[in-house]
């Protein structure tokens, strides 16, 4: 690697003449923002679509959705949900009442038993749900019942014991788990 004596990259970075061309071309169209000295190249992320209250969907759920930091949105505020809780859910801050490990089940196995966990929990009291799921390793598109759960939750009968559902953080099982925020039962 031959350094450069460019001014804008200066002697130290070290850079060759062909690390240097494709950070020109890389840098070539950027936007510098006003007032900082640094760009922003591409455009920035458009935001989350907010649910609108009483449209009946799960806070934080699309119907063809799997679970990842990525797929699932944020726990929306909308529909009750308050930005402070929403933080907290996103954060895995809400104490875990109970947790519900899908691993090794078949599909109807594990539908029963995620109607049959979230009964027994807002009976219980509880509100929050941890639903280990799985990643469903070795498959482009996911595990089946990575892909599966979020379409249960929003069934009518689980839609009505749901408040909002949230991919957990790395500690609690990340891409394979997922965060389900019971209402109150009444």
């Amino acid at each position: 690697m031959t350094p450069t004596n460019d001014p804008k990259l200066g002697p130290s970075k070290g850079l060759s003449g062909k690390d240097v061309e494709l950070w020109r071309e890389v840098t070539q169209h950027d936007n510098v923002l006003p007032g900082r000295g640094y760009s922003v190249v591409g455009k920035a992320p458009s935001a989350p679509r907010q649910k609108q209250p009483g449209t009946g969907q799960i806070v934080g759920t699309t119907s063809d959705s799997k679970i990842s930091h990525k797929d699932v949105p944020e726990a929306q505020v909308g529909a009750g949900l308050d930005k402070r809780t929403a933080q907290k859910l996103r954060r895995g801050q809400i104490p875990i009442d109970r947790r519900l490990d899908l691993h090794g089940l078949t599909q109807s196995e594990a539908h029963t038993a995620l109607g049959a966990a979230l009964e027994g929990a807002q009976a219980c009291g509880h509100r929050c749900l941890l639903v280990i799921t799985g990643k469903g390793a070795g498959r482009e598109s996911g595990g089946v019942l990575k892909t599966m759960v979020p379409r249960w939750l929003d069934e009518p009968v689980n839609r009505a014991r749901v408040f909002a559902i949230q991919a957990a953080r790395r500690q609690h099982g990340g891409a394979g788990a997922v965060y389900v925020l019971l209402r109150k039962q009444r």
